[in-house]
């Protein structure tokens, strides 16, 4: 008997949910970044140095003024860009801007796992929905780091337009032991339940995760 297409969809969106609780320390230090030197900016606006002529502390005002104001955009459009991470608005983007992204948002995962990762030198150029193939990447590369040992190392290949592998061993060049899992870990069968739920399939081998693409992506 099949599983309901309800229940598949609820299970994909608490995956998200897991992969989101994951990179939002780095999502919300995006947001913090800008609203912690705009709050500089206006600190420095009430101390005013001593000695400056009048046209020299009027140019100071403005350009201190004009910092802030464009600190606070910058804070506001990257909260709109949370939006993003919560609902599909249909976007589409690149292979090579989704891998740009991971990179950054995994960048503490990895440091916290010490895994050497070849990250990719060429990307085939598709086109993906954003909202899924995000969460599909990052639970990917997640799971990945998250089931390996400390002395494996991962490399990517993202060449193809219809398939991308991911490669792993160890230091001894034999295949690594699974790492211990821990509550917050990534089970194997979660990623390929997003995947599938997502329009992509997982393929699992000994010494390699492969992620085939959707059939149907925009162009």
């Amino acid at each position: 008997m099949s599983t309901p297409a309800f229940v598949t969809a609820l299970a994909a969106h608490g995956v998200r949910l897991k992969v989101l609780s994951q990179i939002f320390p780095v999502l919300r230090h995006d947001v913090v970044g800008p609203l912690s030197n705009a709050t500089l900016a206006a600190a420095m606006l009430r101390q005013a140095p001593e000695g400056a002529d009048a046209d020299a502390l009027q140019q100071r005002c403005q350009r201190l003024a004009g910092d802030m104001t464009s600190m606070l955009e910058d804070s506001v459009e990257i909260v709109r860009d949370l939006d993003q991470w919560l609902a599909d608005n249909n976007a589409v983007t690149s292979a090579s801007e989704l891998l740009r992204q991971c990179r950054k948002l995994l960048f503490s995962q990895l440091l916290l796992s010490r895994h050497r990762v070849g990250w990719p030198e060429t990307v085939a150029e598709v086109e993906l929905p954003q909202f899924t193939s995000r969460y599909v990447l990052l639970a990917w590369l997640l799971g990945l780091l998250q089931q390996l040992p400390a002395n494996a190392s991962l490399t990517l290949d993202m060449s193809q337009a219809d398939v991308w592998h991911a490669h792993f061993s160890s230091e001894e060049g034999s295949a690594p032991a699974p790492a211990a899992t821990t509550a917050s870990a990534f089970d194997p069968q979660e990623v390929e339940l997003l995947a599938e739920a997502s329009g992509w399939r997982l393929e699992r081998e000994p010494q390699r995760w492969s992620l085939h693409l959707p059939a149907s992506r925009a162009d």
